[in-house]
């Protein structure tokens, strides 16, 4: 009997079909799998009234932000005061909520003689995908594997991922994880007052004689609703019927503003890492709050990490389009608008000990060198005044140093 020869090589079709899943890395979004339609329902989310003020004060906290450079560069540091931070640190902190944010620049100008973005924004999540290599590629018609978007437009994308992983470039998205809270606090009225009645009313127990067939049952079992929906009820002679009072029943507004608050306080912690802030009254109100606003201030350190890799990505596209050189530049962001009161005691300690602040100080509280002027150190009230002519204050530990041998021969 003669043999027939086996290929190995299998069907193409199969394996073109693996290769192309496997070259389109899938978005691990549990809401994906679940509903199909990831970031529509996303931007739903993002609408919601409880989600949208936590997710828009966010984006405020971090919108201020200011570069400054620790070494002088004259020209980035003029472009970065002229260029409309605000908006690109905005659209630049939406990573967090999806996971990851696509920027393009839309248009360019000329500054100082150089070729600079003039307009950056923010393109839409659903057009792009990751292949399994971690690369951005945008969906396209004519191109099954899509396009890479850095290789055939360089110096118009920025590219920004929140928390990615090598299985899951996409990033952590917030709005897909406060989805189904969403969806508690959405439906949360109605399903609370049908469970509130349910749970609070009163029982009823009704007595068949052993033997009873399955119609005198069920005839019993239809008058016990009758009676708990309607408080009234025909009933043969004779059969028994006992009320039992529910001695447990709670308020059904309590009920409902208990579980409200319970999902308020998992987005205010998925946003700012606490639920701590909206304990204002009672015992320990103030403490508890304090210590949130601590745990907050974390979470926006977090966020400036993202308005940060933007910066550099943007630097980077203005050195490549000029011809200058592609460094890395000394770059942070800070904000200008308030002073922690911890830092604010520790600051006027020093200074009240006649140390002199340094630009360096200066930089970290988000002040130029030049917003004030610094004025010789007063000596305190009712003390000798200490003679410091002639001292270089070339650092905090030198200035402490030569003040502690002063004392030491007064002594």
């Amino acid at each position: 009997m003669a043999k027939v020869a086996v290929s190995n090589e299998g069907s193409e079709i199969i394996k073109a079909k693996l290769e192309a899943s496997i070259r389109n890395m899938p978005n691990p979004s549990l809401l994906l799998k679940t509903k199909g339609q990831l970031y529509d329902l996303l931007d739903r989310v993002s609408k919601h009234p409880d989600i949208y003020p936590l997710s828009k004060n966010y984006k405020d906290a971090l919108a201020g932000l200011e570069v400054s450079f620790a070494k002088p560069n004259d020209f980035f540091e003029e472009w970065y005061d002229a260029f409309n931070l605000y908006d690109f640190n905005r659209n630049t902190i939406s990573s967090r909520d999806y996971g990851f944010t696509v920027l393009e620049v839309t248009q360019y100008g000329d500054f100082l003689g150089k070729v600079v973005p003039v307009k950056i924004e923010a393109c839409p999540q659903k057009y792009f995908f990751f292949d399994r290599y971690g690369t951005l590629r945008m969906h396209s018609n004519q191109n099954r594997d899509g396009i890479d978007v850095m290789q055939q437009w360089p110096n118009k994308f920025i590219l920004v991922q929140h928390e990615p992983t090598l299985m899951n470039p996409y990033g952590v998205g917030l709005f897909d994880i406060a989805y189904w809270i969403a969806v508690g606090l959405n439906g949360n009225f109605e399903f609370m007052l049908q469970f509130g009645e349910e749970d609070g009313r009163d029982k009823w127990l009704g007595k068949y004689p052993p033997g009873s067939n399955d119609k005198t049952i069920s005839d019993l079992l239809n008058m016990l609703v009758q009676l708990r929906n309607n408080g009234v009820a025909a009933i043969p002679d004779g059969t028994l019927i006992e009320s039992m009072k529910n001695t447990g029943r709670g308020s059904t507004t309590n009920l409902y503003k208990d579980t409200d608050e319970l999902l308020r306080r998992k987005v205010e912690k998925l946003w700012t890492g606490t639920d701590l802030t909206m304990q204002v009254e009672g015992k320990g109100g103030y403490s508890s709050s304090q210590s949130g606003l601590d745990i907050r201030e974390d979470a926006i350190e977090a966020g400036k990490r993202l308005c940060l890799s933007a910066v550099n990505q943007l630097t980077t596209i203005v050195q490549n389009i000029n011809g200058m050189k592609v460094e890395q530049l000394p770059i942070r962001l800070q904000s200008p608008r308030k002073l922690s009161k911890d830092a604010a005691e520790i600051d006027q300690v020093y200074f009240g000990a006649g140390m002199k602040p340094t630009k360096s100080l200066l930089l970290k509280r988000g002040y130029d060198e030049d917003d004030f002027t610094l004025s010789t150190p007063q000596p305190p009230e009712g003390g000798e005044t200490a003679n410091f002519s002639g001292i270089e204050y070339d650092g905090l530990l030198s200035s402490f140093d030569d003040y502690r041998a002063r004392l030491k021969k007064k002594n």
